[in-house]
């Protein structure tokens, strides 16, 4: 399996069901709590981040999606509000249950981590990666490089010059700094939902200085 095989194209509403699979499975979220929870909590992290984005990109493989990309430049659709709609009705769905309320408090902790992280910088940047997700299976095929490539080359298009990304320990954050992204913001909290303690991690990316390096071509 390598990058070269594998198909390219924007989400589709079509993709939501096997995003929010890709999602559980890559976050090890059926590990936590029951299949139903989990897959409304892919659901709330899926749609708030589509709310905001205006590039996206899958990989399909064999039929079968094996990675997303989404984010943003400072040029947002307005129609993308709409997916508020689908981030409040999977909120609603959760709060049914105590795990499902734990969860929601997970998701609004998060949230308040990255905008408090992001408040320290004291700078503005020109877009942000929103959502990065590779299935195990396609992990070190070059898949994952290629979708980050291919949102670099969007916002070189838009003239950005420099974007952010909030990740953590539960994410492969040491694939960031190998695309000299460089590490801006830090902070370490327990997160009783997770049953442990995330570090909590802000990168700036400059496209002057990461480009050259995930060029795939």
């Amino acid at each position: 399996m390598t990058a070269e095989t594998t198909h390219y194209r924007p989400i589709e509403k079509k993709d939501f069901k096997a995003l929010i699979e890709l999602i559980c499975k890559t976050w090890n979220y059926e590990t936590l709590t029951t299949p139903f929870i989990a897959s409304k909590l892919a659901a709330v992290f899926l749609f708030s981040s589509l709310a905001h984005h205006s590039y996206s990109q899958v990989a399909v493989k064999d039929g079968q999606i094996v990675g997303l990309i989404a984010g943003r430049d400072n040029d947002v659709p307005f129609e993308h509000n709409a997916y508020y709609l689908l981030t409040a009705w999977n909120i609603f769905l959760l709060l049914f249950s105590k795990s499902g309320r734990e969860a929601f408090q997970s998701y609004k902790r998060y949230l308040n981590i990255s905008e408090s992280l992001l408040k320290q910088t004291h700078e503005s940047y020109d877009g942000e990666l929103l959502m990065f997700a590779v299935g195990d299976a396609v992990r070190g095929t070059g898949i994952g490089s290629r979708l980050f490539s291919l949102y670099l080359d969007f916002l070189r298009n838009k003239g950005a010059r420099t974007f952010s990304l909030f990740t953590d320990t539960q994410c492969n954050y040491s694939f960031y700094e190998m695309k000299k992204l460089k590490r801006i913001g830090v902070v370490s909290r327990k997160m009783p939902f997770l049953n442990q303690e995330i570090i909590f991690f802000l990168y700036r990316g400059d496209l002057k200085t990461i480009l050259p390096s995930t060029n795939m071509d």
